[in-house]
């Protein structure tokens, strides 16, 4: 996290970082696993972890085959390496195993993520101006994804 948003991620914080927040948030993260939510995807290279993805498990009774694609993340060491794309190919597997046909996900429009998902095959469903602050104060428009899968 901290690599993310030192590298500009959209990832929820700012700069300079609060690292009380970034455990918080992990923490928060942890609960919502545990009670089973969503899951935490991670990719680790020689036992040292270099990427996480996580998929939100919708539970509204109206909304059982959708899922959301949370903070995709991988070290920028790491990076233009397969890892991202490893993980969100994880996240399809595991959307499959939790019975949901319909994923979606938002990313900074213009950025890496975007360009990922595009080649693996999500549509827009459209774009939102001004939708977040980079982690220097900067307004960044965001661009709404889905994927429906088998």
């Amino acid at each position: 996290m901290v690599d993310a948003v030192n590298q500009g991620a959209l990832v929820g914080h700012i700069l300079p970082l609060d690292m009380n927040a970034v455990e918080h948030y992990w923490h928060d993260v942890a609960i919502s696993v545990v009670a089973g939510e969503r899951l935490l995807i991670c990719a680790s290279v020689e036992n040292k972890l270099v990427g996480t993805v996580q998929l939100y498990l919708s539970p509204e009774p109206n909304a059982p085959h959708r899922g959301e694609v949370y903070k995709l993340i991988v070290n920028s060491t790491r990076r233009n390496q397969g890892i991202g794309e490893a993980l969100m190919h994880e996240v399809e597997r595991q959307a499959t195993k939790y019975k949901r046909s319909l994923l979606l996900l938002d990313t900074a429009q213009g950025g890496a993520g975007e360009r990922l998902y595009r080649r693996l095959g999500w549509q827009e469903v459209g774009t939102v101006p001004r939708h977040f602050v980079d982690p220097w104060g900067n307004m960044t428009a965001s661009v709404y994804m889905m994927r429906f899968i088998e």
